[in-house]
């Protein structure tokens, strides 16, 4: 068995690649790191085909767990904050009928949004005083201001 332990190792590593290369997520790529690691120490002679299984897990877990935070740090996407995310506790008021079934649209300032009620039960009829919850994409989720 160990004399054909090389073609387990070098399938493994280019399966792990395959794997890899279709997603973003840092997984695969130290498990065919700890095969290219087997795959060589399987050309020594004598070696028994254990210890190959040993050395790939250990490689596998020890850049897994060293690298990856690394990687991912630096690798992170540039996310961008924009003056939207101000809206959030802002008050405006309904200017068009808002169900949970059909948005309907606020003003805040001099700009109109659409919006989604935060509760599924809630129907937000038109002039009623509003409070942005938060913002999703282009939707405002707010609720209503029970006023005092």
């Amino acid at each position: 068995m160990e004399s054909y332990m090389w073609i387990v190792w070098l399938a493994l590593f280019v399966i792990m690649l395959v794997i890899e290369a279709m997603g973003p997520a840092l997984v695969s790529i130290w498990f065919s790191f700890g095969a290219l690691v087997a795959l060589i120490i399987s050309f020594i002679p004598g070696i028994s085909w254990w210890i190959e299984v040993i050395v790939f897990v250990v490689i596998a877990l020890a850049t897994l767990f060293a690298l990856r935070p690394i990687l991912r740090k630096y690798m992170k996407r540039n996310n961008y904050r924009t003056n939207v995310d101000s809206y959030v506790g802002k008050r405006g008021y309904v200017i068009e009928d808002i169900t949970l079934f059909k948005p309907g649209a606020v003003k805040i300032g001099d700009v109109s949004w659409t919006a989604i009620p935060v509760n599924k039960d809630d129907k937000i009829i038109e002039n009623d005083i509003i409070e942005v919850v938060a913002v999703n994409g282009n939707k405002l989720t707010v609720k209503k201001v029970e006023e005092k």
